[in-house]
């Protein structure tokens, strides 16, 4: 009897510690958009690279490029990177640029979905953070090229928007401006 007491005690002791380490571990990585551009950035270095698609349209270059440029001037080579030369997404803090029908690396921090377009719509684009293990990712995607475009832009432009949550809806045109919904 008083050797079930003790197991159960030691049980008991197991599942608290498990559970103050597993709330006091997402409270020290408490994803935010409105704390961005940081973890991406590290004073005023680079923490980062951009991954875009090996066979996506130039506007997703193009938006990696906008982003890159808005993280800090000038940025070296090998900033901006194609998905066949990453190896391992987890390795470092990465932003995502095209969704997972043109980027291997927005496939896999999205569980490999079975239809590479399931989270879009038409005429909106994604902008979410992602846990990447000791890391962060950033997927920064649309339905279409002019949507992951527009997107890139608002990023790119960050210090004129409130930016919060996870994850942000994005809509609009470059020229009218932007609609920006935080997804709960």
């Amino acid at each position: 009897m008083v050797i079930r007491k003790g197991i159960k005690n030691i049980i008991f002791f197991c599942i608290a510690v498990l559970v103050i380490f597993t709330v006091s571990a997402l409270a020290t990585k408490n994803l935010d958009l409105a704390d961005y551009p940081k973890p991406f950035i590290k004073g005023e270095v680079l923490n980062s690279i951009i991954i875009v698609g090996e066979n996506a349209k130039t506007g997703d270059m193009i938006g990696a490029i906008d982003i890159a440029t808005s993280l800090g001037p000038p940025f070296e080579s090998g900033v901006i990177v194609l998905d066949t030369q990453i190896d391992n997404i987890k390795e470092q803090n990465i932003i995502i640029v095209g969704g997972p029908c043109v980027n291997t690396a927005a496939a896999e921090i999205m569980g490999w979905p079975l239809k590479c377009d399931q989270d879009f719509e038409p005429g909106k684009a994604k902008i979410k953070l992602f846990d990447n293990g000791n890391n962060v990712a950033l997927l920064v995607a649309g339905y279409a090229v002019d949507d992951t475009t527009i997107a890139c832009r608002l990023l790119a432009n960050y210090e004129d928007y409130d930016l919060s949550g996870n994850e942000i809806e994005v809509a609009g045109t470059i020229l009218d401006g932007f609609i920006i919904e935080t997804i709960e």
